[in-house]
């Protein structure tokens, strides 16, 4: 008997094909962060630490008119600023487009990077409604314990010399700190 292969290392999203042929652009957008189906999925497999839930919650769903104004395909990258810090994340197409000038992050370590830690006495953050920019980047999207050294020094000594996003990943296994 033979059985579908149900396992998606990127979820699914409208094709787009992009000409390359733009210029520097940076677009000014409003961010929504939320739950996902795919991101859902990985978390039930126990694979958060995993390349899979990168490309699931790493990833910034957009109007492909507005991918098309920045000159990005799917699964290339883009860098996601806001007035509490910046991410890089994949660009893919939304699966609800139309929604120009708007994007959408899954609700997780890449999404908390870019959102107030203010709660403003509603014990949540802002989640949806948040002003951004989006820009094409050449720099790479981390896996999760890269992206938790880099933006909040865990996993780094004091001493280390070299600058955080030139170590080496650590890859797709649990971190442990040893205890002094």
């Amino acid at each position: 008997m033979h059985y579908a292969n149900t396992y998606l290392d990127k979820p699914v999203v409208p094709d787009v094909n992009i000409n390359k042929e733009g210029s520097e652009i940076v677009l000014k957008c409003m961010l929504n962060t939320g739950s996902d189906i795919y991101q859902g999925a990985c978390k039930k497999r126990g694979s958060t630490l995993k390349e899979e839930y990168k490309n699931v919650s790493g990833t910034c769903y957009m109007d492909p008119r507005d991918m098309e104004k920045l000159g990005v395909n799917n699964w290339e990258n883009v860098l996601v600023k806001t007035d509490w810090g910046e991410v890089v994340v994949n660009a893919a197409a939304s699966r609800d487009a139309p929604h120009e000038g708007t994007v959408f992050i899954c609700k997780g370590p890449w999404a908390n990077t870019v959102v107030s830690s203010d709660t403003y006495c509603c014990s949540d953050p802002t989640y949806k409604g948040i002003h951004c920019t989006v820009e094409k980047t050449d720099r790479k999207v981390l896996l999760m314990a890269d992206l938790m050294r880099l933006v909040y020094k865990k996993y780094v000594d004091e001493d280390d010399d070299e600058t955080i996003e030139n170590m080496p990943s650590l890859g797709e296994l649990p971190v442990y700190k040893k205890k002094e």
